[in-house]
């Protein structure tokens, strides 16, 4: 008799490493550390931007951020805004709002999701829902109303309570399920609006714990547990806040008019800025001839080489790149200097110049991504070769990225509720994420969230499409 498999996705969003594993350590976890037990605890890098939606592509879709076009919780595209600005629907987004429920149609649609590929497959709280039911969808019931109490009076925590109830509802009514995705944001949201380890976000971590409980007395009582893959992870890490840096205010009084959020209908706009996680921002220059992305001496040339400067001296900022005078080459530049990566078919390389803004110590050579992530993973920007030229790939990057230095973000005045927390950038504080199992003996290598995509394909005995992550399954 051949037993049924299920999988269990459990999205703690935000959920931060180090406070993880002090929780565990301390027992204030006591289902999800019984999990760790058994199975597995271990450390993954996820994508660039480390932003909530992107950084939810890779273990829904096994694609970066880049190679899914979607490249922040905002973004701009300059070929479309320069083809045609008003009413262009293609030129700008948030998907902070209402616009979220555009996330799917902007998706590729020749790269499937989990959702789609795994059978019988229940979400909560997930803005990709593509190939889901929305009796499926558990948590589209009284989403916007839940998620602006949360937002504007702080009434996080009933969130992540009604979408486990949903899920034993579900359960309870007789229903099967190939895959359950389920979302807990309230660590994130908290984490944000007052501090990692402030108890209310300690509160959230508790939540999911709560429900992973019950979820699986109620699975064991089923008999299903046995042959169910649980898995728990996060979207991104986070870091305290103390300073903002409107990186659009500056921009314009620098001399560049620029459009952002909620603001994108300046007339005769110089510059866009989106910002993602409020540690990272992707700047799209306007002014200049063409549509297309600016390598390096025409992004200086348009840019300006003291406005340039003025930028990488802001102490807000820890470095900013862009692209080199030659395919495959980007820049990465802070106020001591630049370096270069490069890719060259499947190759990476890092070449310090006249700085090491990613602080790998030397140069760095690797045949392939699984290598450049081995030889940067515990670096202070594991898996920034890959990441960078990844983001890169899509035009919708902008002209420049700039990542925030920790304790600094890139957006003040339109944050409501002020954010005491930010992520999205390169730093392995925002990178590095939990990566939790009901296994052992799976492959130690670095892990990427991306690999998870191909991981519970496998796990499920099902076709798995190419992507851009590896099971980590030992055969």
């Amino acid at each position: 008799m051949v037993t049924k498999r299920r999988v269990v996705y459990y999205l703690v969003d935000g959920a931060h490493i180090n406070v993880m594993q002090e929780l565990l350590q301390q027992g204030h976890l006591p289902n999800i550390k019984r999990i760790v037990d058994e199975g597995t605890f271990r450390t993954a890098t996820t994508c660039f931007p480390s932003t909530t939606g992107p950084a939810y592509l890779p273990f829904l879709t096994g694609h970066f951020p880049g190679s899914m076009h979607i490249t922040g919780i905002r973004w701009f595209d300059k070929e479309e805004f320069k083809r045609k600005r008003w009413r262009n629907k293609e030129a700008i987004r948030s998907y902070c709002g209402p616009e979220a429920n555009l996330f799917n149609s902007d998706m590729p649609g020749d790269k499937p999701t989990l959702l789609e590929l795994l059978g019988q497959s229940y979400n909560v709280y997930n803005m990709i829902t593509r190939g889901v039911p929305d009796k499926f969808d558990l948590g589209k019931k009284g989403k916007s109303l839940l998620y602006l109490r949360a937002h504007f009076f702080g009434r996080n925590h009933p969130v992540d309570e009604l979408g486990h109830k949903r899920i034993m509802e579900m359960l309870r009514k007789g229903n099967d399920f190939d895959f359950l995705f389920a979302v807990f944001p309230s660590v994130d949201w908290d984490s944000h609006y007052y501090d990692i380890r402030d108890q209310r976000t300690i509160q959230a971590y508790k939540i999911a714990d709560q429900s992973l409980g019950e979820l699986r007395e109620f699975l064991e009582k089923k008999g299903w547990w046995q042959q169910t893959l649980f898995v728990l992870s996060s979207d991104h890490g986070l870091t305290a806040t103390h300073t903002h840096f409107d990186i659009a205010d500056w921009l314009t009084e620098a001399g560049l008019p620029s459009i952002s959020h909620p603001f994108i209908w300046k007339k005769n706009p110089a510059a866009s800025v989106s910002v993602s996680g409020n540690s990272f921002a992707s700047l799209h220059l306007l002014h200049h001839e063409g549509s297309g992305p600016l390598g390096e001496s025409s992004l200086v040339n348009s840019f300006g080489e003291s406005r340039l400067q003025q930028l990488i001296q802001k102490e807000a900022v820890d470095f900013i790149i862009y692209r080199g005078n030659e395919p495959g080459v980007l820049c990465v530049h802070n106020n001591a200097g630049k370096a270069l990566i490069k890719k060259t078919g499947n190759r990476y390389s890092y070449l310090p110049e006249t700085s090491d803004p990613l602080s790998l110590g030397s140069a760095v050579f690797a045949d392939d991504h699984r290598e450049a992530l081995v030889k940067t993973f515990d670096s202070l920007y594991p898996d920034s070769l890959v990441q960078a030229e990844q983001l890169f790939r899509s035009k919708r990057a902008g002209d420049m990225v700039i990542c925030a230095k920790k304790g600094y973000d890139l957006r003040d005045a339109w944050e409501i509720p002020e954010h005491k927390g930010s992520h999205g950038s390169l730093h392995r504080e925002h990178m590095l994420v939990p990566l939790i199992y009901n296994q052992q003996h799976w492959a130690q290598h670095p892990a990427r969230t991306a690999d998870l995509f191909s991981t519970l394909l496998d796990w499920m005995h099902k076709p798995i499409p190419p992507s851009e992550g590896t099971s980590l399954i030992v055969q």
